[in-house]
């Protein structure tokens, strides 16, 4: 198993429920950029999409660690966040998470309207049959309950 990186930031208008955009096998989805309504659908995106690949579930959440840190100012609601887990906390449960085989994805609101969804994908994926978007082979991890 290995991990792959996928970053949105723009528009949060631009995330809609229900839309084809987000709906793997409509035509616009291979072209947009907003998150899929399943993790596991990052997968079937175009290899371009992918902002990182690692054997390592701890380089993964590096990565996951650095981008919080670049926006963490710009969350909307700062004053709201004070009861948020720390980034030490997140990180912890981000590892543990991909050590399991399940997939991490951390999202926010920034001021201006704007919205950053963090997606560390499983690949392969247990939730789904989709082929690795870099050609890597690997073992499907088991389902966990």
């Amino acid at each position: 198993m290995h991990f792959h990186a996928y970053l949105y930031r723009g528009p949060g208008e631009a995330i809609k429920p229900f839309d084809d955009a987000r709906r793997p096998g409509t035509p616009e989805f291979q072209t947009a950029v907003v998150p899929p309504e399943a993790t596991s659908a990052w997968l079937s995106k175009p290899a371009r999409m992918v902002k990182g690949t690692w054997d390592d579930p701890g380089e993964a959440v590096t990565w996951l660690a650095r981008q919080y840190t670049d926006v963490a100012d710009q969350r909307m609601h700062l004053d709201r966040q004070l009861q948020a887990p720390s980034l030490e906390t997140m990180t912890a449960n981000a590892l543990d998470t991909l050590r399991r085989g399940n997939d991490v994805v951390w999202a926010w609101w920034l001021r201006g309207g704007n919205f950053i969804d963090l997606t560390v994908a499983c690949c392969p994926n247990r939730d789904a049959e989709h082929p690795c978007p870099e050609g890597r082979i690997g073992r499907r991890p088991d389902r966990v309950i």
